[in-house]
């Protein structure tokens, strides 16, 4: 019995000292009940907050969501066992196939509630994906309770045994953040954002398994270091982080929105495609408050450059081209909204108007305009030809919430007017055909019947309605609120006489139109003298009013600070105003086509706001008021005015940037996110070079040390055996068998037939002399050793014992 027990434990001596990596202790290390449970009370704190930062995050409800907490237990429990040892036995292995089996068993049965469960959460995803990206992805619709928790359980179970071999069987940090990396970084592109508490403890997990795996201590020790370092870090940084949170810094602000603003600029153009087509983001919505009628919502505009529209003319285009998407009218000093479709059906009510009274009113100019072209056109036969143009829209990326309709267009029956006057809503299609009239010939058809002439008639008794319509509801000024500017408005109203008759009596269409061009005239003047053009603003902040703070405290923004204000202008001096907001095609960005049509493709930066101002017999006519682009409205003289204006106001800006350190920062940051996507590309690739190149390192490194690569002849007659013996291990060797007593000899025989009895001789012989003699194991005897073990691996390759 004694000699038993020695020769065993000579057996235990030579594997320990063939083993490359031993190194003599007077204890053998055992894992710890109280290594295991840290490692439990680790993983099962890790799954729970990476699952609560993602309830959190979409604000995801539902009255059983508790019943996620068991069952983290229960996962983190039996992947604890699992890797306790950090070996997988064939115990350990079969019940983890038994566990598979009945894992996808249960995701079988209940796989009609587990699919529930997933287009509840899909719901609450994409409801936060339309929120943050003005998206119009269609929810699901679908909920009952105790489905959401169906389909968590079984996607947290394998994320638990992910995590658990990173935690517990082997603390490899690189695994852990592979993990949680690309869940995190979903969830933040998705527009999820965790409360304070839940990305305290995120940052908090992450810092402690990375501390942890990085440590030096073993076991317990490893935990409870890392433990204290997360602490010691993370919760002075949380004091000193939380206050400051609530601190405006204006010119970090400022950065860090532009470099957001631009990095959703660059995910908008994949989002969609792997949405599969449902998630159609607003560009405009994303490129900062040119998407609807909300002011100031953000930092500045952004663009990139992303084809929006595609327009294509049959005539060769004229003058700009306005097409309207978005139109506000009630304005509530935050934001343009629509008018209330109420009241535009009872004043239609009593309208002579033929079907649809809202599409009806849309083609009400073009209607006019050719009436009247056919009256001139009588009386000159064969002397004029239709003046009709045809436009083609088709959308391309811009919001798919609205139909982008040029000025004085027909539509048929197939469209739809939100809020009765309102904009046209989006088709199914992304292609529309608009028959309309360029607008110069539009007002010099019409004016040449308005002045002087006989303007009854059913068409012009339906425009007299709707234009006592408009200056009902669009000259509407809250009863609070831009107190400045009403006084301003004011005083040059009684000096200019504006809205007075000398005789008392109404005015006739013609004398109105001239007075509405000296009030155009003068809020174009007001806003170019006293307002500079400026990309980069600061958000609106709570309780301030948007157009009294351009005036007169910031004096700078773009189109849509001045639309606005140009709105809130135009009607306190009594002219039906409305904002809108599309895009618009200035006529040189048209270029002839072979078939004789000309086409344009609209930029984001295409997109714009203005403000129209409805014309007396002549309908709403659009109003250019943002710098640069109010030269078509204006006479030569202003042109040439503002011409020496704008370049002087570009110098400055650019000096300024210049100087800025701050700015040139920006300018850099803001190229890497709108080379975002080529940036990735280069990071894919260069990931896969390192990868590649880290494999053959890491395969090199492997082989060396199999052969003993750069070692003495002794040592690499060691290496290889020692991996001699983990081959026949994994054929079934028991780690009993050793050289000595010569089991490892007789095991080689069953598989290699060429493997002689002398060979098995020399090899014993060998192994004890590289590892007890003091004889020199020359070169030659390494060569053979290795020669054996190629022999080995052939003959053991595909054989079973």
């Amino acid at each position: 019995m004694r000699k038993k027990q020695t020769q065993k434990e000579q057996n235990n001596m030579e594997v320990l000292i063939l083993d490359s990596g031993y190194v003599p202790q007077s204890e053998k290390k055992q894992t710890e009940k109280g290594g295991m449970f840290l490692s439990f009370l680790v993983l099962f704190g890790a799954v729970g907050v990476l699952a609560g930062s993602l309830v959190s995050a979409f604000s995801i409800r539902d009255e059983r969501l508790w019943l996620l907490i068991p069952g983290i237990f229960l996962f983190s429990l039996f992947f604890s066992w699992f890797y306790a040892d950090r070996r997988l036995d064939s115990k350990r292995i079969y019940g983890f196939l038994a566990i598979v089996i009945l894992y996808m068993a249960v995701c079988f049965v209940l796989q009609n509630r587990i699919t529930a469960g997933f287009y509840q959460t899909a719901d609450f995803v994409m409801s936060r994906i339309n929120q943050v990206y003005h998206g119009n992805m269609r929810l699901y619709g679908a909920y009952e309770s105790g489905d959401m928790v169906i389909f968590w359980l079984p996607v947290l179970f394998p994320v638990t045994g992910l995590l658990g071999a990173g935690i517990v069987r082997r603390r490899n940090w690189l695994l852990i953040l592979s993990i949680l990396f690309p869940l995190v970084a979903l969830m933040m592109i998705a527009g999820g954002r965790p409360g304070n508490l839940w990305m305290y403890f995120l940052a908090m997990s992450i810092l402690l398994l990375f501390t942890a795996g990085r440590s030096y201590f073993c076991g317990w020790k490893a935990g409870l270091t890392a433990l204290l370092a997360a602490v010691v870090v993370s919760v002075p940084s949380w004091c000193i982080s939380m206050p400051l949170a609530g601190v405006e810094i204006p010119a970090i602000q400022r950065g860090t929105t532009r470099i957001q603003n631009r990095l959703l600029q660059s995910l908008w153009s994949f989002l969609p495609k792997i949405s599969g087509g449902n998630l159609q983001l607003s560009l405009e919505g994303i490129a900062g408050g040119v998407d609807n009628g909300e002011l100031g919502t953000t930092d500045g505009v952004f663009f990139t450059g992303v084809d929006a529209l595609k327009v294509t003319s049959v005539q060769r285009p004229s003058e700009t081209v306005y097409l309207r998407g978005y139109i506000g009218e009630t304005y509530t000093g935050s934001s343009f909204e629509p008018g209330a479709e109420e009241n535009f059906q009872n004043a239609a009510a009593v309208w002579k108007t033929d079907g649809d009274s809202s599409i009806y009113i849309q083609n009400l100019p073009f209607l006019r305009t050719m009436y009247y072209e056919k009256q001139s056109s009588g009386k000159n036969a064969g002397e004029s030809e239709s003046a009709v143009n045809q436009i083609t829209v088709e959308n391309l990326n811009a919001n798919p919430e609205y139909t982008y309709v040029p000025y004085d267009a027909f539509l048929n029956d197939v469209y739809q007017i939100s809020n009765g006057d309102g904009a046209v809503c989006g088709q199914s299609r992304q292609e529309d055909i608009f028959s309309c009239y360029w607008r110069s010939n539009a007002k010099e058809i019409l004016e040449s019947y308005r002045d002087g002439k006989d303007t009854s008639g059913v068409l012009n008794d339906t425009e007299k309605s709707y234009r006592n319509f408009c200056s009902t509801y669009d000259l509407q000024i809250p009863e609070k609120g831009l107190e400045r500017l009403k006084k301003e408005c004011a005083e040059a109203k009684e000096e200019n006489h504006w809205g007075e008759s000398e005789t008392g009596a109404e005015m006739p269409d013609w004398a109105v139109a001239d007075e509405y061009e000296e009030i155009r005239q003068y809020v174009v003047k007001r806003l170019l003298r006293d307002c500079s053009y400026e990309t980069d603003t600061d958000k609106l902040k709570d309780g301030q009013d948007f157009v009294e703070t351009f005036l007169y405290d910031t004096k700078e923004g773009y189109s849509m600070h001045f639309a606005a204000a140009a709105t809130m202008m135009f009607r306190m001096f009594g002219v039906p105003a409305r904002y809108v907001v599309g895009y618009v095609a200035p006529q040189e960005l048209f270029s002839e086509n072979a078939d004789q049509t000309y086409t344009a493709v609209l930029e984001d930066d295409n997109a714009h706001t203005w403000v129209e101002i409805y014309q007396p017999f002549l309908g709403w006519t659009p109003v250019e008021v943002t710098p640069g682009m109010e030269t078509e409205f204006v006479d030569q003289t202003e042109e040439k005015e503002q011409s020496d204006r704008v370049p002087e106001e570009a110098k400055t800006e650019t000096e300024e940037e210049e100087i800025s350190v701050s700015g040139f920062a920006v300018r850099i940051a803001g190229w890497f996110t709108g080379h975002l996507a080529d940036i990735l590309k280069l990071c894919a690739v260069l990931c896969l070079l390192m990868l590649v190149l880290g494999s053959g390192i890491k395969i090199r490194a492997a082989h060396r040390a199999r052969y003993g690569v750069g070692e003495d002849p002794a040592e690499a007659v060691r290496a290889i055996y020692r991996y001699i013996c983990r081959i026949l291990y994994k054929k079934g060797m028991s780690k009993d068998c050793t050289a000595a007593d010569g089991g490892t000899i007789r095991f080689i025989r069953d598989f290699c037939p060429v493997f002689t009895e002398e060979d098995g001789n020399r090899l014993q012989k060998l192994i004890l002399r590289a590892s007890y003699g003091n004889e020199p194991v020359t070169e030659e005897e390494r060569l053979w050793m290795r020669q054996l073990c190629r022999q080995i691996k052939r003959s053991v390759r595909g054989k079973k014992r």
